[in-house]
């Protein structure tokens, strides 16, 4: 064979070509020696066990200095404050809710709706209780009320008749609207409340007494004995849509006399006309 053949020469350049490439090349980075990466994962394994454990130490923290304000006397409510009442006491609405000083004031904060539900039922003449804070220690509780109508008395004692119709049994002296011969007839004295109650104050509060006075032609006829020297008569389920109009009636009467609303409405003076 001749030691000369091109193609052997050639075959040999070739692959000293490719020795002296690979001698220069260097180091290939695929093959880096996993050694070399070990302190940086190290230290980002020691930064993110830093931070889960300031994290949680922060929580905790938290949490711990919650639960003492909660046990201090620093959480304890040292004054309530009543406004809206105009027709109950301040004692009475304290006596009916929970809210005193001692109490937690976030637990009545937050809880005021269950705290108004409770004051409501101890004292149906509460319509609504709103706890607002004034200040680290000092409460506020801002109501609006039921208005006390007048009182009837029914066949197991005396009640009081309130605006949004509830009756409460009541030992209190009279006052507000007398309610005549309902002693048997509980159910149509309540819906009277609530009908009245429709009304503006400044018209159930000239009503004096109010006497509930069927007959065959009106089984649902009710008397109003007005203030101002009139008399009303009107069907009770209708007294709190037909009484509105009772101030212009008034107005344009020349004298004294009776207002008819059961069909209708008209007016005449006393002795002219036997109704």
């Amino acid at each position: 064979m001749n030691k000369n053949n091109p193609e052997h020469e050639r075959y040999a350049q070739r692959l000293n070509g490719l020795e002296k490439k690979n001698s220069t090349a260097g180091p290939n980075p695929s093959k880096e020696h996993i050694g070399k990466k070990m302190p940086a994962i190290h230290r980002l394994r020691i930064r993110t066990s830093s931070i889960r454990i300031a994290l949680l130490t922060t929580i905790f923290g938290v949490i711990l200095l919650i639960c003492l304000y909660l046990i201090s006397p620093l959480s304890k409510i040292t004054k309530v404050t009543i406004v809206g009442n105009h027709e109950l006491s301040s004692s009475a609405i304290y006596r009916a809710t929970t809210v005193h000083p001692g109490r937690c004031i976030w637990g009545a904060f937050l809880g005021q709706r269950y705290l108004q539900k409770q004051a409501r039922i101890n004292n149906p003449q509460i319509r609504t209780m709103g706890v607002s804070l004034t200040g680290p220690r000092t409460v506020r509780l801002t109501v609006t009320e039921n208005s006390l109508l007048g009182m009837g008395k029914l066949t197991d004692g005396r009640y009081a008749v309130l605006s949004n119709g509830h009756l409460q049994i009541t030992s209190s002296p009279l006052r507000g609207i007398q309610f005549n011969n309902f002693a048997h007839h509980k159910q149509q004295l309540a819906l009277l409340g609530s009908e009245l109650g429709k009304l503006k104050p400044a018209i159930y509060h000239d009503i004096s007494t109010v006497t509930y006075s069927p007959t065959a032609n009106s089984p649902h006829q009710i008397i109003l004995y007005m203030n101002d020297g009139n008399t009303v008569k009107v069907n009770l389920p209708e007294a709190g849509s037909k009484m509105k109009y009772y101030p212009s009636i008034a107005a344009t009467m020349k004298q004294q006399g009776v207002i008819d609303l059961r069909v209708g409405a008209y007016s005449y003076p006393y002795g002219s006309k036997d109704k």
